[in-house]
């Protein structure tokens, strides 16, 4: 059993139905809907008007849409449009409210008016019309809202990735900094740096070049991650690739191309670069090298975070250069230049430091007994050696505690601490002494130089390191005296006798001579 029929009014507006839902966008809805419309009336002319614009027509010549005409029919100043080629269409308006108000407009050509069917026929398409429209609008909307929920989610996680990037870079920096702070081995916080860089970045390649002292035309890969860089040969800036480019332009450099790489790096990846970075290191406010991070990827491209990513390292690099050249030069200012060992200033704050602690302790004054007849024979570059070498035997003998000064001419200083008693002190005195008394090889020749020491301990009532140095030049002095090459401990003994000595001979005192 079948139910009725249905109307044709009926049945135009479930084909109107069928075709304006097959849309899911509004404009290709609405077009629909105008030319459905025109042919289920045989109308001319149909049109489309929304919010007093006309956003759908059929019936006229391309690009020559009558619009005024339009919507003066829709505000209802007239009821007929005349097309060019047909003279007036009379013309019927369906109408609907709502938040965005429209008009479905129908003209044809001819006398004989619209039936009431038409007119109930357009009314019905005016509503399938609003309907139709409210729920494209309605889907657009939540399609919107999911579309900018799925875009926030998007953002949310690229900014929670970027957090933990940036947490991974400041735990980075942080272990960087405090390698420097720590002064660790300079080579060691390059490597650490350059390590982090490839951690963080996730390119197969990371390294950097510096500039040659004294040729700021070449450059060195001093470290690097993925490379072999042990004794390569510096090269100019000009065949370091994307560092080069960094130092010569003081900013970061992106190359992509495997051709473009430095030389020395196309030969170590056998072919396999296509994209890099580098970014400019200084020091001390002028650029000295390059941090370049490089990948094998067809499809690497560098983006500005890994740029700052990169500056970043760079930075560090630079931090840890002029940390580590600004240190040597206050290394060089406070130790002597000859034998690395502390000059007589950076020597004298450390026994205060020492004698403020209270703790035992034992001064060793330390004159080579043959050194002036090698300097009168051999000359003072001779000298100078004879001074290095015997520098290394003393501090051979010698624990990491313990600190060793070079005083001037051929005396040196040793300051020896937590000792049980002064017998520790003589057992590390007789040690020099049989080091000192090894030939020594200078010049070609083959020298016997050998050493006097001195032996002063800390006392509670001695607080100042002048005088405990002097007690030790005067034992420096008895040892002398007492034949060379041994050492003496002073006493109170050693003063009277020294004294004698001074009244018999002036000449022969030399101890406050050397203390200035």
């Amino acid at each position: 059993m079948t139910g009725p029929a249905a109307s044709p009014e009926t049945q135009q507006l479930l084909e109107l139905l069928a075709v304006v839902t097959s849309f899911t966008d509004e404009p290709s809805a609405v077009q629909a809907a105008a030319e459905r419309a025109a042919q289920a009336l045989e109308a001319e002319v149909a049109a489309v008007v929304l919010d007093d614009e006309v956003v759908a027509a059929v019936g006229f010549p391309a690009g020559r849409t009558q619009t005024e005409d339009l919507l003066a029919i829709a505000r209802g100043e007239r009821d007929w449009i005349e097309v060019p080629g047909l003279a007036k269409c009379q013309a019927i308006v369906s109408r609907w409210s709502g938040t965005h108000p429209g008009r479905l407009i129908i003209a044809r050509w001819g006398s004989e008016p619209f039936s009431v069917e038409e007119r109930n026929l357009v009314r019905g398409m005016g509503r399938l019309m609003e309907l139709t429209l409210t729920v494209l609008r309605t889907l657009e909307a939540e399609h919107r809202m999911r579309r900018e929920s799925e875009r926030q989610a998007a953002e949310n996680a690229r900014l929670l990735r970027s957090l933990r990037e940036q947490q991974r870079l400041q735990l980075q920096v942080s272990v960087i900094q405090r390698a420097i702070s720590r002064r660790d081995p300079l080579q060691q916080i390059l490597e650490t740096i350059t390590a982090a860089a490839q951690d963080l970045l996730g390119d197969e390649i990371v390294g950097l070049w510096i500039r040659d002292h004294g040729a700021p035309d070449r450059a060195t890969l001093l470290a690097a991650v993925g490379l072999d860089v042990l004794g390569l040969p510096s090269v100019p800036l000009a065949d370091a690739g994307a560092a080069g480019e960094a130092m010569r332009r003081n900013q970061v450099v992106t190359l992509s191309g495997y051709e473009r790489a430095a030389p020395v790096i196309r030969e170590l990846t056998g072919g396999r670069l296509h994209a890099s970075m580098a970014a400019p290191v200084h020091e001390s406010g002028e650029v000295s090298g390059g941090l370049l991070v490089a990948s094998y990827d067809p499809e690497r491209r560098y983006q500005e975070p890994e740029a700052d990513t990169l500056r970043t390292f760079a930075q560090n690099v630079s931090l840890a250069l002029t940390d580590a050249r600004t240190f040597e030069k206050m290394n060089r200012a406070v130790h002597d230049t000859l034998t690395g060992l502390a000059g007589r200033g950076l020597f004298m704050d450390q026994v205060a430091e020492q004698l403020a602690r209270g703790e035992e302790a034992a001064l060793l004054f330390i004159d080579l007994d043959g050194f002036k007849s090698v300097n009168d024979t051999l000359g003072h570059a001779a000298g100078d050696e004879l001074l290095a070498i015997a520098a290394q035997r003393i501090t051979s003998q010698l624990r990491p505690s313990d600190i060793a000064g070079r005083f001037g001419g051929d005396e040196f200083t040793v300051l020896l601490t937590s000792l049980s008693d002064a017998r520790a002190a003589t057992t590390v005195a007789s040690r020099i002494i049989r080091a000192l008394s090894d030939p020594i090889r200078v010049a070609g020749r083959s020298l016997n130089v050998g050493a006097s020491v001195g032996i002063a301990m800390t006392l509670p009532d001695l607080p100042e390191p002048v005088d405990l140095l002097r007690r030790a030049d005067m034992a420096m002095y008895q040892a002398k005296r007492n034949g060379r090459g041994r050492y003496e401990v002073f006493t109170q003994e050693a003063v009277s006798r020294d004294s004698q000595q001074r009244r018999s001979d002036p000449s022969q005192f030399r101890w406050g001579s050397s203390l200035g």
